[in-house]
């Protein structure tokens, strides 16, 4: 077989703490031939489709951050305001900007490093909702500074709601419910923040690696790489953005 007909596709490996994502493609550029377009996809898509896909770059990058620095022990807290408390966009970015300035004291008071990834958003009727996930740290401590922040005199003590990462190290439904937040006034005149989400400067970022693989397709029920066990509801095939067939799932770390 000439270099030129030999067939190939890419394989993308996000390796982010205890989980190796893989994700296998087709380009355009490789393994392929034509302007990297499927049959029948209309030239140009519609902003429906782009957003949508931006949403779940968005989602997966989340997840990478959040599987690579985040782990059993750390914080996924929700915190409110007082019910009825309307603020503009200003005034929630200025309540922010104080809270972690005062726990990012805090922490280091304690000799330790505050890390952090949030969004907030303001539901369909005007309730305002924070989202985080913290480093391990004493979580009434937080609580408290945040009700100092964002109590009023007839509620002193907004609802903070609180729970500890487990042990499976991997948290899709963090990373989703983070995004669906950020949906609710993302592109709006209600935008709090000028990204999808927040996170501090001292995240990990996760490993990325692509690699030609020599093949003519890949394994349909793919297999896990030794010390790992596949996750079945994050195999999926689909087509992709470019028109061409992916498959994707995710491998998670044996615990001993």
């Amino acid at each position: 077989m000439s270099k030129k007909s030999e067939k190939k596709y890419i394989r993308k490996i996000i390796e982010a703490g205890n989980t190796l994502e893989v994700i296998n493609y087709i380009s355009g550029r490789i393994g392929a031939r034509g302007n990297g377009r499927g049959e029948g996809e209309q030239e140009g898509e519609s902003e429906e489709k782009v957003q949508r896909w931006k949403w779940k770059r968005a989602e997966d990058k989340c997840r990478w951050l959040i599987n690579q620095n985040f782990g059993p022990g750390d914080l996924w807290m929700r915190f409110g305001y007082p019910r009825g408390t309307r603020k503009t966009p200003a005034e929630i970015r200025d309540d922010v900007k104080k809270f972690l300035e005062k726990l990012r004291r805090m922490y280091r008071r304690a000799g330790k490093d505050l890390k952090y990834l949030y969004t907030v958003g303001i539901g369909s009727r005007g309730g305002i909702h924070f989202h985080a996930v913290f480093s391990a740290f004493d979580s009434e401590k937080i609580e408290t500074l945040w009700q100092d922040i964002a109590g009023t005199e007839q509620v002193p003590y907004p609802s903070v709601n609180t729970r500890h990462l487990d042990r499976r190290g991997h948290y899709p439904s963090i990373a989703a419910y983070i995004i669906k937040n950020a949906r609710q006034t993302f592109g709006t005149d209600r935008q709090i923040f000028g990204k999808r989400y927040c996170a501090s400067r001292n995240l990990k970022p996760p490993k990325i690696r692509k690699v030609i693989v020599h093949a003519g397709h890949w394994l349909k029920k793919p297999k896990p790489k030794k010390g790992y066990y596949i996750l079945q509801d994050s195999v999926r095939q689909d087509i992709g953005q470019n028109g061409f067939p992916y498959q994707s799932y995710t491998m998670v770390r044996l615990q001993i």
